[in-house]
């Protein structure tokens, strides 16, 4: 029967019919009923349910557009944010906590503990994923004000008494009165478009400073034509110092090559020399120090840019022409040559004798002569040996060339000295700076002069070459007259060329005469002078001597590049601006370093604003003046070509870490080579003088090293040395130090002390010196530094004992109370440093301590290679388990004694390099590295970590676990050593460089392999972060742009099969199976498609890898660990052993080929490393010689200075010398009226206010005796009216 008739059946049941039967079929039929009914009952609904949801959702979209549009109409902007569930759950649940927390508090007054165990249990829940969020850095970026120029800012005065001021402070400093009364002098020019100046023949006599318009100075040349030498703008003017000398000697020049003309509508200052004579008679001590000051600029200036940068050496000196000197003729001059045939006989004939030359005179007696000590007597012939008439006429010739009298000979009896030398010895060496410093007159013979040739070495800077012949010294002639003036070592190097007999004045007698005789100072100078060539005096008129105070700009981006400059001291700034405001810092140049070549020479804009750090002293060399001395010496360009090449390469090199400048062409300078440190205490419990003494003692091995206190300073030069008054003296002595020196190490007083402000001023670095046990508060100390000094680089060291079990902690606290620190060191001290001594058993107990060699490997070694930008580096790249040999390599690296002073890792060496930073002893990392491959080695707990792979095969939660037990909660802050990883950030598409927050993180990112561990979230924004091999296995660049000069890299990671089968033009799968499958065939080499993934991956990896391997700051290391796979990290010890046999015979070779000595040497090989004494003041020394003239007797205290008593305690600088509004009890001087447009009341006032500590010595020491005479006259009248009565 069918199933389907049950529904249709109508009849009556046949009586043969089984009734069994017709009930199941009629139960059934009522059953498929009622599942049909409501199976069409249940659609229906299901439909009617989601039209309803539809129409709702419809409805609210309809609503919330409505809404939206009401808004926007009514000024309103929709808001963007929209709040999840979760999160109004979370923010509700807080606040709820927070009311119960008050009304609990006030009904139960804190107790309760139900309450309490409710209130945790709350905490936990509602406040559990705020408190696993890590801690990071409040402020990254350094202020604003770090990368802004200062602008200039009102000064008081009309313009044209400031540029006066700004022009004449070439001369040197010059107090009020004398200002004025230079002032009386001026006149104003007009001058129109075209108008000359000065030209051809004009008396070179005068200042010219230009108010308004603009000036063009013109060389012009034999032919007839004319090449700019530089344009004078608005303040700047033009002289020539050398012509000043020859004003002053009354033997005025004119101008023979050199004219300048307005090229606009012009007004010009114009202040004549001859009006210093007036001054220089009333004061000679300012006369002194004028021409001081002039011949500094000379020898540091115009010798130091043509010499050291262009390469000139004898271009520089006159050389006179061989022309035999007449017999009757008998003052010598340096520019004439006498003959050895003419001089005996001229001797002979000057004191009597005639005929016989002195040295055939064996036979003639001997007289008292011979002592130095007689006079030449007309009336008679006296019978003098040689060594007597040589050594009259030598003195004879010293009084003649000093500009001395007769009567002045005794000056110079007894001091001077004729001394003979055989051909070859050396009479004075180049930088010596010792009383071998004479004055030099010869005799007969004749002598060589010798200079150092300066060339780039392979990183750029400028080194001594080979030594260059300069010119010849013959028989009449003087020498030495520079280092004599200046105090500076000396420029050359003087030897015999044959038997040669020379007198010699050495610097001490000089200045001895100098004191009777001020005056001799401007023969001396003039002596100078006459040596040098034209093109000097043409270099002196285009060549500026800047003085910029810290934020005062050199250049600004997008002005014209006419000029290069020269740091002659202090440091410079180079911050570029983007289209978006955003300020990048670029690099930073400190003292030899030239900024701005490679703009001036391709003629283009300035890509970056340069603003100086600190209070600097700059060369500025003009683009004209290159051009007209490449014509006349093209040796010039070689020597440009050189620089410029270095320049290029290292822009080159490192382009591709700036991303966002817009290619700047100055290259990208070691940010941290500091030339000047100040060690400033956090508080008083800071053991500083044993952290200097320590830190000194690291950087001798590196270079000559300077120490420097208030106690120093003060015992050297004097107890009042940090007046004001001294201020020229204190400044010209400690950049003669610092020019001597490496390094200077500037030792702060523990209040804020005028030396405390000087350390601060002089600093290209503040070290800011903390103890860690000791909690991260700031000191006032510091407060102070952040609010004086908002550009200076700021770094903090926190100090540990060596012996202590615990790691540095809570680093990120210190940081972020410290928002104007930029970097910090952690540095282990040993026992002797925290122990409590006097400084007196501190100086004896360093002054041990300073005889032995300091350890490289030692912490504070780490730092001094950091300051002197010698710091070294070591890379580890990726690889997976091959990253085992990383282990073996560190201790090979520490067998060959080979510092490491910063790491930088990728995937398995961001975990190794982590290790030995956290560690820094092998036993340690090699255990934790061991246990952390076992675990890896574990299937079990991979597997459970298996998850379904929408994002990546494995959730990441076991291996999280085995790198955050291996590591702790701790922060890349924290580690000894700094440390940098580098990651992929896939979110922004950029590779992303870490060197602060958390340490397990970000080595977990950095080890994240696509496909296999999920990307890991950045904790500070979110960003989602990968492999850093990605982007760079090997990341040598990126740790250079860190700072590290020198660079091991490792690498580790898998070769690619270069080697494959070229198959043709198509490619089927079915025949690679065959081919593998069957014994008979050669095998085929063709990637598969996990290989394909994997190199287009690393592709541009694999480029960067062949530019580290080429570079030149890098020494590349491969071990021999192609065999083991990436995934083999049971072969742990295997593959360490594999790498430490490699790195030991790598490191033999460079031991033998002189390579490994850029890692552990850095003092010249032909030197020994220095063991200075604590108080070697002897080699403190500078000559202030308007001081020698003004007889100021220095005071030298007994005791120590003490830097605790209040009354030392000053708020703000001291002041500077170049103020006119100084802090001091004035008195009252008249004055006439000058040209300037001063105002009126104080033109025509008598009153002048003039401070007294600002005064010269000779007007000081004058109007200190007028007011002792005048207290004495005062006792008498007391004591005789006392009688009377």
């Amino acid at each position: 029967m069918n199933f389907f008739n049950v529904f249709n059946l109508k009849t009556p049941v046949d009586e043969g019919t089984d009734l069994t039967d017709l009930s199941f079929y009629l139960v059934s039929s009522e059953y498929v009923k009622d599942i049909i009914f409501w199976t069409v009952g249940a659609f229906a609904f299901t439909v009617i349910l989601i039209c309803l949801y539809r129409w709702r959702k419809w409805h609210v979209e309809s609503l919330e557009k409505i809404a939206a549009k009401a808004l926007y109409l009514s000024g309103y902007e929709n808001t963007p944010y929209r709040f999840r569930k979760r999160d109004k759950v979370m923010f509700y649940g807080r606040r709820m906590l927070r009311k119960m927390k008050s009304l609990s508090d006030q009904a139960y007054n804190g107790q309760g503990r139900k309450r309490k165990a409710v209130m945790r249990f709350a905490k936990r829940i509602l406040l559990s994923q705020k408190d696993n969020m890590p801690t990071q850095l409040k402020v990254l970026e350094p202020p604003a004000e770090f990368l802004e120029e200062k602008h200039e800012a009102g000064h008081g005065m009309p313009p044209d008494v400031l540029y006066m001021l700004q022009s004449i402070r070439i001369f040197g400093h010059f107090e009020k009165p004398v200002f004025f009364k230079l002032c009386k002098f001026t006149e104003v020019i007009n001058l129109q478009a075209g108008e000359f100046l000065f030209k051809l023949g004009d008396t070179d006599d005068s200042v010219y400073v230009v108010q308004t318009g603009g000036i063009n100075v013109c060389i012009n040349n034999t032919d007839g034509s004319t090449m700019s030498l530089k344009t004078i703008r608005k303040g700047e003017s033009v002289t020539s110092l050398l012509s000043f000398i020859d004003v002053l000697a009354g033997t005025p020049s004119v101008y023979k090559t050199v004219t300048a003309r307005a090229i606009e509508t012009t007004q010009v200052i114009r202040l004549p020399m001859y009006a210093f004579k007036e001054v220089f008679d009333e004061s000679p001590d300012i006369l002194v120090r004028v021409v001081q000051v002039i011949m500094v600029r000379l020898e540091r200036v115009t010798f130091t840019a043509l010499r050291n940068y262009l390469g000139l050496h004898a271009e520089l000196v006159y050389h006179a022409p061989k022309v035999s000197k007449k017999p009757e003729k008998i003052k010598s001059s340096p520019g004439h040559r006498r003959t050895n045939s003419t001089y005996l006989e001229e001797v002979m004939a000057l004191y009597g004798h005639s005929g016989d030359r002195p040295d055939m005179l064996a036979d003639l007696a001997t007289t008292e002569c011979a002592t130095g000590s007689c006079a030449r007597k007309t009336s008679s012939i006296m019978m003098c040996d040689e060594k007597s008439i040589h050594y009259i006429y030598a003195l004879d010739s010293f009084v003649r060339e000093l500009g001395l009298k007769d009567e002045d000979k005794h000056l110079l009896e007894g001091a001077m000295e004729v001394r003979e030398y055989h051909a070859g010895a050396t009479i004075v060496r180049e930088g010596d700076n010792n009383d071998d410093v004479s004055l030099i007159f010869l005799l007969s013979g004749n002598l060589q002069v010798y200079q150092y040739r300066y060339a780039c070495s392979n990183n750029g800077t400028i080194k001594q070459d080979t030594e260059t012949h300069v010119l010849s010294i013959h028989p009449g002639e003087f020498d030495g007259g520079l280092a004599v003036i200046t105090g500076e070592a000396s420029l050359y190097t003087i030897r015999a060329k044959h038997f040669s007999r020379v007198a010699l004045l050495s610097r001490s007698t000089v200045y001895n005469v100098m004191r009777e005789r001020p005056k001799i100072v401007l023969d001396i100078a003039n002596m100078v002078v006459r040596k040098l060539s034209p093109l000097v005096r043409q270099c002196d008129f285009a060549l500026d001597w800047m003085f910029l105070e810290s934020g005062r700009a050199v250049f600004r981006q997008d002005e014209q590049s006419d000029s290069t400059y020269i740091v002659l001291s202090g440091r410079v700034r180079s911050v570029a601006t983007h289209s978006n405001g955003k300020k990048e810092l670029v690099g930073e140049f400190g003292k030899g370093d030239l900024v701005g070549l490679i703009e001036m020479i391709t003629d283009t804009p300035r890509a970056t604003t340069a603003m100086a750090v600190r209070d600097s002293e700059l060369a500025k060399l003009p683009q004209g003046l290159f051009n007209a001395i490449k014509l006349r010496h093209p040796m010039v360009v070689t020597q440009l070509f050189g620089l410029l090449s270095y320049r290029l390469l290292g822009a080159n090199q490192g382009r591709h870490s700036r991303t966002m400048a817009p290619q700047p062409v100055e290259p990208n300078h070691t940010k941290h080579k500091y030339s000047t440190v100040a060690i400033v205490p956090v508080n008083e419990d800071v053991p500083l003088s044993a952290f200097t003494y320590e830190l000194y003692h690291s950087l001798s091995a590196i270079g000559p090293t300077l120490r420097l206190t208030s106690d120093v300073v003060r015992k050297t030069l004097g107890a009042n040395i940090l007046d004001s008054a001294n201020e020229y003296r204190l400044t010209s002595w400690l950049a003669q130090h610092e020019d001597r020196h490496k390094i200077s190490l500037y030792q702060c007083d523990n209040i804020v002390s005028p030396w405390t402000q000087r350390c601060w001023r002089q600093a290209d670095v503040i070290l800011i010196v903390g103890v860690g046990d000791h909690g991260p508060g700031v000191g006032s100390m510091e407060r102070e530094i952040d609010r004086l000094m908002l550009r200076t680089q700021k770094e903090l060291v926190i100090l540990h004992p060596e012996n202590s079990a615990t790691k540095p902690t809570n680093t990120v606290q210190w940081l972020n109370m410290r928002s104007w620190v930029m970097k910090h060191h952690h540095i282990q001290c040993k026992k002797r440093i925290f122990t409590r001594r006097s400084q007196y058993r501190i100086n004896e107990l360093y002054s041990k301590v300073l005889q032995t060699e300091p350890d490289l490997n030692s912490d504070f070694s780490r730092l001094a290679r950091w300051l002197t930008g010698n710091s070294v580096g070591l890379v580890l790249g990726g690889g997976g388990a091959r990253g085992a040999a990383h282990v073996g390599m560190l201790k090979a690296i520490q067998e060959a004694k080979i510092p490491i002073d910063m790491v930088g890792g990728v995937s398995i060496g961001a975990f190794m390099g982590a290790l030995w930073c956290s560690e820094k002893n092998i036993t340690t990392v090699t255990q934790k590295a061991r246990e952390w491959s076992k675990k890896m080695t574990q299937w079990g707990h991979q597997l459970l970590d298996l998850t379904y792979p929408i994002t990546s095969m494995f959730s990441g939660r076991d291996f999280n676990k085995t790198i955050r037990d291996t590591f702790g909660e701790i922060y890349i802050e924290d580690l000894w050593i700094p440390y940098v990883t580098l990651t992929t950030d896939i979110t922004a598409s950029c590779a992303r460089v870490h060197t602060h927050g958390s340490l397990w993180r970000y080595i977990r990112s950095s080890m994240s392999l696509s496909g296999y561990m999920p990307p890991l979230c950045d904790p500070k924004d979110g960003h989602l972060l990968l492999d850093g091999g990605y982007v760079n296995n090997l990341p040598a660049d990126v740790l250079m742009a860190q700072g590290a000069a020198h660079i091991i890299a490792i690498d580790v990671g898998s070769q690619d099969e270069t080697n494959l089968t070229d198959y043709g033009d198509y490619l089927s799968g079915w025949w690679l199976i065959y081919k593998k499958l069957n014994p008979f065939t050669a095998p085929v080499k063709v990637p598969n498609l996990p290989d394909i993934q994997s190199r287009l991956a690393y592709v541009s990896c694999v480029r960067q890898l062949e530019e580290v391997k080429n570079s030149d700051y890098c020494e590349y290391i491969r071990p021999p660990i192609d065999q083991y796979k990436t995934l083999a990290f049971g072969q742990f010890d295997t593959i360490k052993d594999v790498g430490y046999s490699h790195g030991k015979q790598v490191f033999e070779e460079m031991a033998k080929s002189g390579r490994i000595t850029r890692f552990n040497q850095w003092y010249p090989k032909e030197y020994s490393i220095p063991k200075a004494t604590p108080h070697s003041i002897n080699e403190y020394t500078f000559t202030d010689l308007a001081q020698i003239v003004c007889r100021v007797p220095e005071t030298y205290t007994e005791n120590q200075y003490s830097t605790t008593d209040e009354d030392v305690y000053f708020d703000g600088y001291i002041s500077e010398p170049s103020s006119l509004y100084p802090m001091a009890k004035p008195f009252h001087v008249k004055r006439t009226t000058g040209s300037l447009s001063l105002s009126e009341n104080e033109m025509d006032s008598d009153d002048l206010e003039v401070p007294l500590l600002q005064l010269s010595g000779k007007t000081k020491e004058r109007l200190e005796l007028q007011e002792f005479d005048k207290k004495k006259a005062t006792e008498e009248a007391q004591a005789s009216s006392a009688k009377t009565d």
